[in-house]
């Protein structure tokens, strides 16, 4: 089966109009993509409708290919509250046809390094990874890890851990390459060490110096903030695929090498461009760079 190339609607939506989802459906469809990721916003937009958004998606000729969900995990007092969310957001991926659940999570107060991580927080993170994983299944769904800066999976050493306590028939890892090289991974060797694991993938590019006149030219920011994700966006800026420093065709060599033929989605959370501009670049990048031509062109040669 040929890799699914999928896009996230973060661009659609950071604006603050949620309708927006409409029309980044019909924009992600027009690019070229095969399926759509959801968090957040349009989540909780359609999360009582389920059966209704699932037939936006494939009315767009879509397929709804991740729903993203993250939660504390470390505070004994939300666990029911926690758990609860998380079946209201199975529950929904289910019954709009969606495939995949994508978990993160694991926030600590007062985190400065690896070693705040304790080992009764990698216990507790990984017993919820897998009941969640086992509801998950039991509605038809996989389960995947993102791995994320900003939590106590942020570096190398407590993800590791993490790993070790999972159930690798449970819970797979989806490696997300740009969260990756803002904690401090090797991203190709991460990629390589569990690529066995690696069932969803995110690709998402950085670049440490970003050309503000000409994002101001294609109506992006005209200079540095840091009003963006985590606070580090003067540091790290996240533009189209092939336009930063992640060297993609290893990590597509990697995953070939494993035989991977699952998604492959742009979780592109900022961009400097408008956002059907962006995801273009971005399907353009995968299929003339990496060859990835998706679902929709292989059903098409038939």
């Amino acid at each position: 089966m040929t890799i699914g190339v999928g896009f996230g609607m973060a661009p659609w939506w950071r604006d603050g109009h949620p309708e927006n989802v409409y029309r980044g459906l019909d924009e992600i469809a027009a690019a070229g993509f095969d399926g759509v990721e959801i968090f957040g916003s349009p989540l909780q937009q359609f999360i009582a409708r389920p059966a209704y958004f699932g037939q936006l998606v494939r009315r767009n000729g879509l397929i709804l290919s991740s729903v993203y969900s993250h939660f504390t995990y470390l505070d004994p007092a939300r666990q029911a509250v926690e758990d609860e969310e998380f079946r209201r957001i199975a529950n929904f991926t289910a019954e709009a046809g969606g495939e995949w659940l994508l978990l993160d999570g694991g926030h600590k107060p007062n985190l400065t390094g690896p070693t705040d991580v304790s080992d009764g927080d990698i216990e507790r993170v990984a017993d919820a990874a897998q009941r969640y994983a086992t509801i998950g299944r039991e509605l038809g769904l996989s389960l995947a890890w993102h791995q994320h800066w900003g939590g106590i999976f942020e570096w190398p050493e407590p993800f590791h851990r993490f790993m070790a306590a999972t159930d690798p028939g449970l819970v797979n890892f989806c490696p997300d390459s740009a969260q990756l090289a803002m904690g401090g991974f090797d991203v190709v060797e991460t990629f390589a060490r569990y690529a066995d694991r690696i069932k969803f993938v995110h690709f998402k590019d950085l670049a440490p110096n970003h050309d503000w006149a000409l994002a101001a030219t294609h109506g992006g920011p005209a200079q540095p903030g840091d009003s963006g994700g985590y606070h580090v966006d003067s540091k790290w800026r996240m533009v189209e695929l092939g336009r930063g420093v992640i060297d993609f065709p290893a990590l597509l060599a990697i995953l070939a090498g494993a035989g991977y033929d699952g998604w492959i989605v742009d979780d592109m959370d900022y961009s400097a461009y408008a956002a059907l501009e962006c995801a273009t670049v971005c399907r353009d990048y995968l299929r003339s760079a990496l060859g990835l031509t998706g679902r929709k062109a292989e059903g098409a040669n038939r």
